[in-house]
């Protein structure tokens, strides 16, 4: 170092050689440390590579080099008590550390952060303190740059994914981060084979625990230690040695089952919601309401799901048909328990199943029209063992609502069918849908048993008691013929009013004997309506005419309907209150 400056520290005449920062000494101290030659500028307290500082007896440095001028000030300052008490140590002829001396801001002027690691040593038979010091400031401001890397590292790790991992060329995980992994313990898993940990490993690719490339987020199945699974999502690269060979693979791995699991709701609530949209738009504008109810059913058992679905309406003389069904479902006791509980009792129910024909739960639910019950929405799961969901019972409400109206939508449409096909007065079939079912029944003729027989009957003197007691009479009088006529006729039978006082009645499966018994039996009844005959010389009676046919008849039935017609003339021109049987053409009668 240069000489310094005549006026240094040491203020005006002091001599050449004295540090540029050496404190005022007492005169014995200051010859000490020029006695001792490290005052000297070029001396050895100049080329000392670090920090050096001579401290007198008072604990006043009596000289210092330029770089051990920030412990000079700190002492001057009156600071460093870790500092002074090591000097005072020394001075007793102990040699003393401090490591580190953090010099800061306040403490020493222009010395800002700096560390220092000091070694105080006595000096000059103990009048004097050697402080040689080692600048670590930029080390430990490494040190803690490395600290604060490695951490914000960690801290990065952590929130980009739930653990990191390292595994061996064996596959064994030879690192899991601190807080362990899927409830694992680190300790658990360190050691471990990672495919134990797999299950069905990566769709598509490589287990990221043993893989030879990089890996970028790949989902990744495996077990958790409850036996559920658990869906990762990983990111791995391979290690490898300075030798080129594989050593093993390091990642880290999110847990995504929540999401994926969500991910699976949300479409399942998507399909849902399609289907019962579908369900819906099927009640709404389907034309048909039988095909409705049948579309329904099919549409809720995969929607829900289901096994089984099925509708039941209430018939107006009580009790309840099933009018659709999709499916497996219960047996029939099962079924009935349900509809009866639910349309007698309750608005929805369920009954759980678990004996020799299986488990599972049935769930019912009312249909209503104008809050009426007018029939049942039934749903059978197998081998289910919790009860139906809040979700699927608001979805079966809703559907419920709609089918009720669906019901109603059907009995009306089979009530205006039934009025267009029957008679208003007398509930028989009319003349249109008597002549249309024996269009459709007789192509099955081969099919019946001995033949057929077609009855034309005529009332006689009907105008008599109509016009002596009125229309309203005349009317039970139809009504009390029809009555006969279905008493005497079994449920396959067409019994029909043709129009004012004429019936027809079509019977299968009868021989020709057994015909005209039948045709007797009618004229005989009718005869027992004397008594609301319009007077004595005009009783009431019929005349029956009987159009027989055998299942190998060549006829069309405008044939069989001419003939019976014609028969049924005859007996009128014969006297009334007879019948007369009118075979097909070219055959010999026969009972």
């Amino acid at each position: 170092m240069g000489q310094p400056p005549s006026t240094g520290a040491h203020g005006a005449g002091s001599q050449p050689g004295s540090g540029a920062g050496a404190l005022p000494a007492s005169e014995a101290e200051s010859g000490l440390a020029h006695a001792s030659g490290l005052a000297v500028s070029g001396a050895p307290l100049e080329r000392f590579p670090g920090a050096a500082v001579i401290v007198g007896g008072n604990g006043v440095a009596l000289d210092a080099n330029a770089a051990g001028e920030p412990i000079a000030q700190l002492l001057r300052a009156g600071a460093g008590e870790e500092l002074r008490t090591a000097i005072a140590s020394a001075q007793q002829g102990r040699p003393a550390q401090v490591n580190p001396l953090l010099i800061n801001a306040g403490q020493a002027e222009g010395a800002t952060g700096l560390a220092f690691d000091v070694a105080v040593l006595p000096w000059g038979e103990g009048a004097a303190v050697l402080l040689l010091a080692r600048d670590i400031t930029l080390e430990r401001s490494l040190r803690a740059a490395l600290i604060e890397s490695r951490q914000r590292y960690k801290d990065l790790v952590e929130a980009a994914s739930d653990f990191a991992w390292e595994t061996d060329a064996e596959g064994r995980f030879t690192f899991i981060s601190t807080g362990g992994a899927l409830g694992y313990g680190a300790a658990e898993l360190v050691g471990t084979f990672a495919r134990d940990l797999e299950d069905g490993g990566m769709a598509g690719g490589e287990s990221p625990f043993t893989t030879r490339v990089r890996v970028q987020e790949s989902e990744l199945w495996v077990r958790q230690p409850d036996g559920e699974p658990a869906c990762l999502l990983a990111t791995a690269v391979p290690l490898f040695g300075s030798d080129g060979a594989w050593r093993g693979a390091r990642g880290l791995c999110r847990n995504i089952t929540a999401a994926r699991r969500h991910e699976a709701r949300l479409a399942v609530d998507r399909h849902r919601e399609r289907l019962i949209a579908y369900i819906l738009g099927i009640l709404r504008d389907e034309m048909d309401p039988a095909q409705v109810l049948s579309a329904a059913c099919s549409a809720l058992v995969p929607a829900l799901p289901a096994t089984g679905a099925a509708i039941y309406r209430a018939e107006a003389e009580g009790g309840l048909t099933c009018a659709a069904q999709a499916g497996e479902l219960p047996g029939e006791a099962e079924m009935a328990k349900l509809t009866a509980r639910v349309s007698q009792v309750e608005c929805e129910a369920e009954i759980v199943q678990d004996d020799d024909g299986g488990t599972g739960i049935l769930f019912g639910r009312a249909t209503h029209f104008q809050e009426a019950c007018n029939g049942v929405l039934c749903l059978w799961r197998a081998g289910a063992t919790t009860p139906w969901s809040r979700e699927d019972r608001g979805l079966l409400a809703e559907v419920a609502g709609q089918i009720g109206l669906t019901i109603r939508q059907l009995a009306r449409q089979e009530e205006l069918e039934k009025l267009s096909l029957t008679d208003a007065l007398t509930g028989l079939h009319n003349r249109r849908s008597f002549l249309g079912d024996l269009e459709r029944r007789y192509p099955r003729r081969a099919a019946w048993r001995g033949g057929a027989a077609l009855f034309f009957i005529d009332l006689d003197n009907f105008k008599a008691a109509n016009d002596r007691h009125g229309h309203q009479h005349g009317d039970f009088v139809l009504m009390t013929v029809a009555r006969i006529l279905r008493d005497l006729s079994r449920s396959r039978d067409l019994a029909a009013r043709l129009g004012g006082d004429e019936f027809a009645l079509f019977v299968e499966d009868i021989g020709l004997t057994t015909a005209r018994h039948k045709a007797l039996e009618i004229c005989r009844a009718v005869a027992d309506l004397h008594h609301l005959s319009g007077d004595e010389a005009h009783p009431l009676g019929c005349s029956i005419g009987v159009a027989y046919c055998r299942p190998d008849g060549a006829e069309d039935i405008g044939d069989i309907i001419e003939r019976a017609d014609g028969a049924m003339y005859q007996a009128k021109r014969r006297g009334k209150g007879g019948v007369e049987i009118a075979e097909p053409p070219g055959k010999a009668g026969a009972a």
